[in-house]
């Protein structure tokens, strides 16, 4: 997989996280929970990024 898929995957993951703590730490309250959803789907994007790159580095050995 191409590097830069890598680097824009981490940032999208940085900015997604960075919107999750958003929303669940400013006002309204109630929102927590959402905001860690979020924040778990900004934790996911490089980690599964990085798997399928892994198994293609595999695939093509």
């Amino acid at each position: 997989m191409e590097a830069i898929v890598k680097v824009i995957s981490i940032f999208v993951a940085l900015f997604v996280i960075a919107n999750g703590a958003w929303v669940a730490f400013m006002p309204p309250s109630g929102d927590e929970p959402v905001g860690l959803a979020i924040v778990v789907v900004g934790i996911a994007i490089p980690v599964i990024t990085f798997y399928v790159a892994k198994q293609e580095e595999r695939h093509y050995r």
